[in-house]
């Protein structure tokens, strides 16, 4: 972003300025990936690459990827210093089916360095969790975790999220995301509406202090979503499971860049968006 700010004043491109950059690992952006064309991936990137982090494969769907298109957007994603990584749900099957080691050679072959370790559709008991995590970090893998079951109506307490993040983060996961799916409704924090349940931040506030909840990445796929944690976290909160489309949205949410959030309310307050 350096080559804007030689033409343009930093207030124009940062109103906020409070975004941090990349080099400071806050205010992730994780996108899903629900398998889209090369050259629409290859576009995107060259256009909003530099305000993202990571980009999940959804669901099972590397699998479906002919090897050498893998491939290719693993290095289109490196080029534009973006994550490239295999969604959860892929690991629940190699492990469902008792194919853990197979999973880990391929994911090897292909030259993915991250995997995402979850049990949103198994029983993935807590012992064999942390197992699981630790032989992924010693194979070499950057590990992110989630919690959180992906059946509608799921939900879970604050004392279960805080006792994954810091269990899964002892074995090695660099980051937790918080389970929202790729709807953003009636699941982990949001209603059937697709609204978040306010009092279930303020209590993540008061239990998990903030050095801590900087590991969380909150799946946010709906605008609303992420104004509403924007206005609560701040501008540099981590969210995933966001829309290629909405890429550029965000960052400008993030910045002020948008009337939803040209101006924050006090630290803890939610505006809610009409």
């Amino acid at each position: 972003m350096n080559h804007l700010h030689n033409i343009c004043h930093p207030q124009l491109i940062d109103p906020s300025g409070e975004r941090a950059s990349k080099s400071e690992e806050l205010g992730l952006t994780m996108l899903i990936d629900k398998g889209i064309s090369i050259a629409l991936f290859e576009e995107h990137l060259q256009l909003g690459g530099q305000y993202v982090d990571y980009i999940k494969l959804g669901f099972g769907t590397t699998m479906l990827y002919p090897p050498e298109l893998l491939k290719k957007k693993l290095l289109l994603a490196k080029k534009e210093n973006v994550t490239l990584y295999p969604g959860g749900t892929l690991f629940e099957i190699a492990c469902h089916q008792d194919v853990l080691k197979e999973y880990f050679d391929y994911m090897q072959l292909i030259g993915f360095d991250h995997l995402e370790i979850s049990d949103g559709t198994i029983e993935l008991p807590a012992k064999k969790r942390q197992k699981i995590i630790q032989e992924a970090v010693e194979k070499g893998f950057t590990v992110i975790t989630e919690c959180g079951k992906k059946a509608l109506g799921s939900h879970f307490e604050v004392k279960e999220l805080e006792q994954t993040l810091y269990s899964d983060l002892e074995c090695g996961a660099s980051y937790v995301i918080v389970e929202g799916r790729e709807s953003g409704e009636n699941v982990g924090i949001f209603n059937e509406e697709g609204h978040i349940d306010k009092e279930f931040l303020q209590d993540i506030e008061k239990t998990i202090p903030s050095n801590m909840r900087k590991y969380l990445i909150w799946e946010a796929p709906q605008k609303n979503q992420q104004i509403e944690l924007i206005h609560f976290w701040g501008r540099n909160v981590n969210m995933g499971n966001i829309q290629f489309e909405d890429a550029y949205n965000l960052e400008c949410l993030r910045r002020g860049l948008r009337f939803d959030t040209f101006l924050l309310n006090r630290p803890g307050q939610i505006l809610q968006p009409d």
